[in-house]
């Protein structure tokens, strides 16, 4: 018995090692794509000048708390006690606004982040169609991203998720 498995798993690797040779596989470098590309250039550049306006707004929240720590600081003898929390209360207001303001642009889910992926979506999308154009056109059964290690395009019949799927829920009786 252990020898006809172990001639079964000889057949099946030599088969698999013959069939795997027949294959035509490719990969590429998608960060090399996305640095060389016209498309990434362009929407790094819109980017670019989108993140610049915005340090621009925030140099001027900067320059507005400077402003007023510096007028505090020119009044605060003369200031009385309310003028004094009054005038301190506005500096903390704008810093707390310029906080905001950086939390909104900059933060985890602010602007910056979604206008960063607004502006690649698309990219991503052609860059997906001229994989699978390429791949049919020059017959690539698969295709693996050099940086990132995954398949980038495999043809169909290779997938066999569907009888993994089909096995598993054969075992289980459903």
């Amino acid at each position: 018995m252990k020898k006809e498995l172990i001639v079964i798993a000889i057949c099946l690797m030599t088969v698999s090692i013959v069939y795997a040779q027949s294959l035509k596989v490719a990969y590429l470098d998608t960060d090399r794509i996305m640095e060389e590309s016209q498309l990434t250039r362009e929407a790094q550049q819109v980017f670019s000048a989108e993140r610049e306006q915005w340090e621009r707004e925030l140099s001027e929240l900067d320059r507005e708390i400077d402003r007023l720590e510096s007028e505090y600081e020119a009044r605060r003898l003369t200031l009385t006690e309310s003028g004094r929390r009054e005038a301190e209360e506005r500096i903390e207001a704008k810093i707390m606004e310029r906080r905001r303001y950086i939390d909104s642009i900059f933060g985890e889910s602010g602007l910056a982040m979604q206008r960063n992926a607004e502006l690649l979506e698309p990219i991503m999308g052609k860059l997906k169609d001229s994989i699978e154009r390429i791949a049919l056109e020059n017959d690539y059964a698969i295709i693996f991203d050099a940086i990132g290690g995954g398949i980038l395009y495999a043809k169909p019949d290779l997938d066999i998720t569907e009888l993994v799927i089909e096995d598993l829920n054969e075992e289980t009786g459903n």
